[in-house]
């Protein structure tokens, strides 16, 4: 038996708050332990870097090679084939076009009132660090998520930090993917260790201003305790699936849907929610023949993680599938239903959303435009996915002429009083003393 199936009214306790609650009970298990090596990191920098890829991805690397070389990322397109390299391409412009979209006018402005002009500026962040993870996997898809909407958005340094491969070199797709979406430097340096040295800088890596990406449960461990001391954004750790479908979902669709987000790791999740009895039976019996067509090395995650918080869940109606899904607020929300449009409406919370019987959410994670890197642990209930916003400011400006100045002086002059503040009356009345 893969997975479990529970009926929503009937549901003990104890299930309900381990599948609402999933993998954040094991990524609150080992802050302590994260932040012994953030301490590290601050403290001794390079030589921290690494002894942590020693002892955690038993890999020998040297101060001096932490910096992946311009050679090394020309190298790279003559170790993949041109197949590979054409859609890296192709997928990174689509991602792109969807950023470039979310772009704002740069400079506006309005006359608020006779004599008054104020308007905003947009102001790129000057260095954003981008975290790409491996050991689980090389994630090409992953650099466009975060390279590009902060180019896009016109940040003039963007750094990547990913983990090597055994043999101490960065995976060549990665490479690929870095050279053409824009990166400017990469260093070859993965988890937590990564996370700290691009919040306070070591000898090799300068401090950033915002850090953004997806990752394993120390990742995100280290994105909780460093949250204070640097930018982070969307919180995205351990993978998330949840599936709402009606009796127009193809079962064969939907139990292979379920193992999308649980072939990450151990500690991502697969969900189905449906109120037709059927439908979640069929899926239960179907998902063994999709988990056997997996690797091996893919097959033992998803049956741990499925086996740990994955769930099929009966309600009694799509409307009760939906507030559940709501309550669950899920980093990926597929739609299996007649009229998913309709019920996308009903959406509160989710990370990004995949409509209809042909859009598994793998297609979001490929570069389809919209960006995967969306908030896990349900910080779906209060923030949406990266997006090109996020490498930006907006600064706001105002200009008064004399004239417009004297028009609201009064007014002012009287909120300045009734808040106590004289040395901002007086500011204003010198002008017309």
């Amino acid at each position: 038996m893969y997975i479990k199936i529970y009926k929503l009214n009937e549901i003990s306790n104890e299930d309900y708050e381990r599948i609402i609650k999933r993998s954040e009970v094991e990524t609150d298990s080992i802050l302590e332990d994260v932040r012994k090596i953030i301490d590290n990191v601050k403290e001794r920098g390079d030589s921290a870097l690494v002894e942590y890829t020693k002892k955690f991805e038993n890999i020998t690397i040297y101060k001096d090679k932490i910096q992946v070389t311009p050679e090394e990322v020309e190298e790279a397109y003559n170790k993949i084939d041109k197949e590979t390299i054409d859609a890296i391409k192709f997928l990174a412009n689509n991602v792109k076009r969807f950023h470039a979209a979310q772009m704002p006018n740069k400079t506006w402005g309005m006359e608020v009132s006779p004599g008054l002009v104020a308007g905003q500026i947009i102001i790129p962040l000057e260095r954003v660090g981008c975290y790409v993870p491996g050991g689980r996997g090389w994630f090409p898809s992953a650099v466009m998520m975060s390279v590009l909407p902060a180019k896009v958005a016109g940040v003039p340094e963007v750094v990547v930090c990913t983990p090597s491969a055994p043999d101490g070199t960065v995976p060549a797709g990665t490479l690929v993917a870095c050279d053409v979406c824009g990166a400017d430097t990469v260093f070859r340096i993965g988890g937590s260790q990564a996370i700290a040295a691009m919040t306070y800088g070591t000898q090799t890596i300068k401090k950033v201003d915002k850090i953004t990406g997806p990752g394993s449960k120390w990742v995100l461990a280290a994105f909780k305790i460093l949250q204070d001391q640097v930018e982070i954004g969307t919180l995205a750790g351990p993978g998330e699936g949840l599936i709402i479908a009606d009796e127009s979902a193809n079962p064969e669709y939907a139990a292979a849907d379920i193992c999308i987000q649980a072939e990450h790791g151990f500690d991502s999740t697969g969900v189905l929610v449906t109120h037709i009895e059927k439908l979640a039976y069929s899926v239960k019996d179907k998902i063994g023949r999709h988990i056997e067509r997996l690797s091996e090395y893919r097959r033992k995650f998803v049956i741990e993680s499925l086996r740990k918080y994955g769930a099929i869940i009966i309600t009694d109606s799509l409307e009760e599938s939906i507030r559940f899904a709501n309550e669950y607020a899920v980093e990926h929300l597929e739609i299996m239903t007649k009229d998913p449009i309709h019920d996308m409406q009903k959406i509160k919370n989710a990370g990004g959303i995949y409509l209809g019987h042909y859009t598994p959410l793998s297609t979001g994670c490929f570069g389809s435009g919209p960006n995967h890197v969306l908030p896990t642990g349900r910080k779906a209930i209060v923030t949406g996915g990266l997006k090109t916003a996020d490498f930006y400011k907006v600064v706001t400006f105002e200009y008064f002429s004399k004239e417009g100045l004297e028009f609201q002086k009064d007014a002012m002059v009287k909120l300045a009083d009734y808040e106590g503040f004289p040395a901002h009356r007086n500011a204003i009345l010198e002008r017309f003393s």
